[in-house]
């Protein structure tokens, strides 16, 4: 126990040696605790500027809102307060004391300086002189405000302090004035700005929609005209397969008609057959008769005309009436040929015919369609006409000629017609 109570005893008498020697060390300076304000401004690029016995020893340039100095005894200080357009104030510090009033030891010292904004119109040399002292005071046994200083100083620096205030009212009712001047005016912008950007989004919208309702009639457009030239590819494409199949079609009917035309050429070209009948002998022709020999004439005597004397009789002389004899004939007479057979004419039944007939227009052609059914028989033919000139004619599929259709589609072929006989 007595060892427990030693323990505790020892770090007590440590911590007591510790505080009586820093209280020792502390004894021979003074320490104050400042704070610096700036009316109407802020602490950027102020500065607290320390002088020992009229010889500059620091500044002091952040931290200045709570700041502490630690001053040596038996010396004369001077910090002082500074910032660009504004008063400077000045604090003065006389740390001479007795020798006996260091053993006590000095309470830390508490401040506050303000700087308000210098005017040009305003004397503010009296300034240029501490606004405090602080000294030691004997009959308070520590150090505080010398007061007989201050109250020198308070006098005279209550003008300006006064002229400083009224400045201050004149710039914050000015301030406020052109605050709410400021204020109307960015309330007018605002306002301004706003009808400006009204207008624009306004503007801005008619824009699009003028865009949109333009892209959509270009879209239309654009669309009508694609629809129109697809048609008319279409239209050309239809044209065009159209002319080529009735130039086919004409192709093949202009082969076909050829190869018809051919074979009908050919047709004609083979001798038909012919039965020969065998002709009766003919007959032996008679030999012809002699002509009789003339009779010899008589020369005629020679007269002298003048002279001669006309003679009664005969003349001698040939006639001139012409005479007139029948010439057998060199040819003898055909017989007839008793084995030949007597042609018999068979009567031909009325055939019955139903005729149709249509007309077909296409792109580019007209076809004519003629139907003829006969006893249970349809033929069917047709007349194809090209808008480019030609013309083909067709019989059950197959080309033919033109004679042929107009042959066997005519009236004389239809029912009624006389029909023709034919032999047996």
């Amino acid at each position: 126990m007595i060892t427990s109570i030693l323990r505790n005893i020892r770090p007590a008498v440590l911590l007591a040696a510790v505080l009586v020697q820093s209280f020792a060390m502390g004894q021979d300076r003074f320490t104050v605790h400042g704070r610096m304000k700036i009316e109407g401004s802020d602490l950027n690029e102020a500065r607290a500027v320390v002088y020992k016995n009229g010889v500059r020893e620091r500044a002091i340039t952040t931290g200045l809102s709570k700041f502490t100095l630690s001053l040596e005894l038996d010396a004369s200080y001077v910090v002082s307060f500074e910032k660009n357009g504004f008063v400077s104030k000045k604090l003065s510090f006389d740390t001479h004391v007795p020798a006996g009033a260091v053993t006590n030891g000095f309470t830390p010292f508490d401040f506050a300086v303000s700087l308000f904004k210098q005017y040009d119109d305003i004397n503010i040399v009296v300034f240029n002189q501490p606004v405090g002292m602080i000294r030691y005071d004997g009959a308070a046994g520590d150090f505080d405000y010398d007061t007989d200083y201050t109250k020198s100083v308070q006098s005279q620096m209550q003008d300006v302090v006064t002229q400083v205030e009224k400045k201050q009212k004149e710039e914050q009712a000015s301030a406020s004035g052109e605050e709410k001047k400021k204020a109307e005016e960015a309330k007018a912008q605002a306002k301004a700005k706003a009808e400006e950007e009204k207008k624009a989004a306004a503007e801005q919208a008619a824009q699009a929609k003028a865009k949109a309702e333009e892209e959509k009639r270009v879209a239309a457009e654009q669309a009508a005209q694609a629809r129109t030239r697809t048609e008319a590819e279409h239209k050309a494409a239809a044209e065009t397969a159209a002319q080529e199949k009735s130039k086919q079609e004409a192709e093949r009917a202009e082969k076909a008609r050829t190869e018809a035309a051919r074979k009908e050429e050919e047709k004609r070209k083979v001798p038909e057959k012919v039965v020969v009948e065998t002709p009766a002998p003919k007959p032996t022709p008679a030999p012809p008769a002699e002509k009789p020999k003339p009779l010899p004439m008589r020369p005629a005597p020679v007269h002298n005309t003048l002279a001669s004397k006309p003679q009664q009789g005969e003349d001698g002389r040939r006639s001139i009436e012409p005479m007139m004899s029948e010439e057998a004939s060199r040819v003898a007479k055909a017989r007839t040929n008793a084995a030949e057979e007597p042609v018999h004419l068979i009567d031909v039944e009325e055939a019955i015919v139903n005729r149709t007939e249509d007309l077909q227009i296409d792109a580019g052609m007209v076809t004519t369609i003629i139907k003829l059914e006969s006893e249970g028989v349809v033929a069917e033919y047709r007349r194809v006409y090209h808008k480019w000139g030609g013309t083909f004619y067709f019989k059950n599929g197959d080309a033919c000629t033109q004679l042929v259709y107009d042959r066997e589609t005519g009236q004389e072929q239809l029912a009624g017609a006389t029909p023709r006989p034919k032999l047996d």
